[in-house]
């Protein structure tokens, strides 16, 4: 059950970019789609927990990590990556944000005092090798390259702060996935939704935003309910492998489903492999 879990999680993360690179086009903004996604997201969890009755007899004062993580992932962090998918694409933001078992390790090692492994160090090498592939394509304006890059790696970074924090409830909690998942899901509904209010039209840029992200909600509640279900049943180094294989899952959707409108060639593949492999050396060992 933790294996299927894991890696439904992962190709619903890779399924999820490709469903915002489909219908995100002007006018429609990141913002308004993050929070259509996020709220869809929400309520399936909801409905989850609901089924499973986890919703009753839960001690809500141990969701207090879940809502907090929440704030700025999936809340700040839903924002960079659909910006990030609308810049460069779903295939190469799934990548660079697959460089978050990195970041999330050195977080683990700086601030929780985890070992420091040799699987550490080769991963994040081939992590780096990865990016480096990607950084250097050629055919993309620079400036634009530099700021799908930085959004997708703000992302990534949000999302290994998630991991730890989320490792660290997960372990001194009884509280089940599909309810901590609804925690963080709703928080994030919070902070997205502050930003939203804060440009102008705000109703009207939702409600335009609702039909063409509806999928993408969908998919997304299906993510976060596997990887928050995973984390709940299995032990951090056989989940954390799995689910950052989301970047391979991407690039293949993309080839599927994209096909002309997204440039993937053996750079975007090797990249895809050498951040895939890094990150799963790097979560075996931890």
């Amino acid at each position: 059950m933790v294996v299927l879990l894991a890696a439904g999680a992962a190709l619903s993360f890779g399924a999820l970019a490709v469903t915002i690179r489909l219908s995100l086009h002007p006018p429609l903004d990141a913002e308004a789609a993050a929070l259509v996604t996020t709220v869809l997201a929400g309520i399936c969890c909801v409905l989850l927990a609901t089924l499973r009755g986890d919703l009753s007899g839960v001690d809500w004062a141990d969701t207090w990590p879940f809502f907090v993580t929440g704030l700025f992932a999936p809340g700040i962090s839903q924002i960079f990556f659909t910006r990030a998918v609308g810049v460069i694409g779903p295939s190469r933001t799934a990548v660079f944000v697959g460089v978050s078992p990195v970041l999330s390790a050195a977080i683990a090692v700086t601030l929780l005092d985890e070992p420091l492994h040799v699987a550490l160090v080769f991963g994040t090498l081939l992590v780096v090798a990865g990016g480096t592939l990607l950084v250097r394509e050629r055919g993309s304006g620079s400036t634009v390259l530099s700021l799908g890059i930085g959004l997708a790696l703000g992302a990534a970074l949000l999302f290994g702060i998630r991991d730890n924090l989320v490792r660290w409830a997960a372990r001194g909690t009884d509280v089940p996935g599909f309810v901590a998942a609804s925690a963080s899901l709703a928080s994030a509904t919070l902070v997205i939704g502050i930003v939203v209010l804060m440009r102008p039209h705000a109703g009207a840029r939702v409600r335009q935003a609702f039909r063409p992200f509806l999928l993408s909600g969908l998919v997304y509640g299906v993510s976060y309910a596997c990887l928050y279900s995973a984390f709940d049943r299995g032990r951090v180094t056989i989940v954390a492998p799995l689910v950052a294989t989301e970047s391979l899952w991407a690039v293949l959707i993309s080839i599927l489903v994209l096909r002309r409108s997204e440039r993937i060639g053996v750079r975007l593949l090797v990249a895809a492999a050498l951040v895939v492999g890094g990150g799963a050396l790097i979560s075996s060992f931890r």
